[in-house]
């Protein structure tokens, strides 16, 4: 029996699209460069880790940035939850599980600010708690962040149901026991239609 829903953040309760964001604010050459180097790197994920701090992951790109657009770039990821607007469909979702006896969680991989949105997102405040990469030092798919979760909260596997917009999130979850939904292109039909399979009356 489902007794604990836990959800992703980025792509599944928020919009998440550096791409969209970076073409807005830069010119065509800059946008390339910023999202290749910077959103899209593998530095990006030590970020989200906790490990290290923007400025210092991504200081190596300011002399072909120019201080001014790096201080301006640095600005924008350390304000992200400002460009990560909620889904309104999803908020609703939740508030219907809450409804229906269902624990929720958070667990996701994402920067410090993260603690930022916990007072501003509505969605969180219905959250009974959340585990974020960045305190912890793990990332998901790495088996140890999901355990950490399941322990923190003293959740058992296979009473937990798992949703994220990353297949490879969702398949490292299933290995461990925990149902999961791979959330794709927005499809909330399909995610309604999995958590009924699944037990979760909504």
């Amino acid at each position: 029996m489902i007794k604990n829903v836990i959800f992703d953040l980025g792509g599944v309760l928020v919009e998440l699209n550096p791409e969209k964001v970076i073409r807005s604010l830069f010119s065509e050459e800059n946008s390339d460069y910023i999202l290749h180097n910077i959103f899209f790197s593998k530095e990006w994920r030590e970020v989200d880790r906790g490990t290290i701090t923007p400025e210092a992951a991504f200081k190596k790109h300011i002399d072909r940035l120019e201080t001014e657009t790096f201080s301006k770039v640095l600005g924008i990821i350390e304000n992200w939850n400002e460009y990560m607007p909620p889904f309104d469909d999803m908020y609703e979702l939740i508030v219907r599980i809450k409804a229906s006896g269902k624990k929720i969680y958070l667990l996701s991989n994402v920067p410090p600010y993260i603690h930022k949105m916990t007072g501003t997102l509505p969605a969180l405040r219905l959250f009974d708690g959340f585990v974020a990469s960045c305190d912890i030092k793990l990332l998901k798919p790495e088996k140890e962040i999901y355990e950490h979760l399941l322990t923190k909260f003293n959740l058992k596997a296979d009473e937990c149901f798992f949703i994220d917009d990353t297949r490879e999130n969702v398949e490292a979850a299933r290995r461990l026991g925990i149902r999961a939904h791979h959330f794709a292109n927005h499809d909330t039909q399909a995610l309604e239609n999995a958590l009924k399979e699944n037990g979760v009356e909504i």
